[in-house]
């Protein structure tokens, strides 16, 4: 995506979910590949240093980008920002919510087993859905589509919109249709990454398209 970045507190948070994705796609990859990885590196003391010290900065990632959207906000835009705010948070919190489940169950001497990391990465789809598709219309229908503008008019069956905004999942879809076919799970890594690729494009779409106003940190 070519341009001047107009909102550098946008790009922040899009930035904070690509880094997360990238952590989830690597945990899922230590697991059903352990050929490629290594076998240890799924509970290897370092790899999860380096998690907790990402975790770290995402977080502030993206409280830099909804902080002065909620002060700033009046009504019902400031209680969009606050959702949006509480959606983002919990979205690059998902590493370290693994990391309390992995130490409740010990996961940090023994590897997980497979039905366990299954029903993980369920929840994660299943939260993933919630925040990219459910509280999008949620949030618009608190502003209030007419309030939306431009964005809000272009709402619709519009098909070369959609691919434009759910391309990430389509490609998601294609990826479990083919390891289904194949009996295989090696493609599973790749999944976190579009997946939180969905959850970033609006975040770049604002930094490409914002106010200038909006650019200061």
């Amino acid at each position: 995506m070519a341009g001047k970045i107009q909102d550098s507190r946008a790009f922040l948070g899009a930035l904070a979910l690509l880094i997360v994705g990238a952590i989830m796609a690597f945990k899922v990859g230590f697991f059903f590949a352990p050929e490629i990885f290594g076998s240890g590196a799924l509970t290897s003391r370092w790899w999860w240093e380096i998690v907790l010290n990402l975790q770290i900065l995402c977080l502030a990632f993206m409280w830099f980008c909804h902080h002065n959207r909620m002060q700033q906000g009046e009504g019902r835009w400031r209680l969009r920002a606050v959702v949006n705010f509480i959606i983002g948070m919990i979205s690059v919190s998902y590493p370290v919510i693994l990391l309390i489940v992995g130490a409740y169950y010990d996961w940090f001497r023994i590897a997980p087993p497979e039905s366990s990391v299954i029903v993980l990465m369920l929840a994660g789809m299943g939260l993933w859905a919630v925040g990219a598709f459910v509280m999008p219309i949620l949030t618009t229908m608190i502003v209030g589509r007419s309030e939306l503008g431009a964005a809000g008019e272009r709402l619709g069956l519009n098909p070369a919109a959609w691919v434009k905004i759910f391309w990430p999942t389509f490609v998601i879809a294609a990826i479990l249709a083919v390891e289904a076919i194949r009996g295989s799970v090696t493609l599973y890594m790749l999944v976190p990454i579009f997946m939180y690729i969905q959850g970033a494009l609006p975040y770049l779409k604002k930094a490409y398209h914002a106010s200038p106003r909006d650019s200061d940190i």
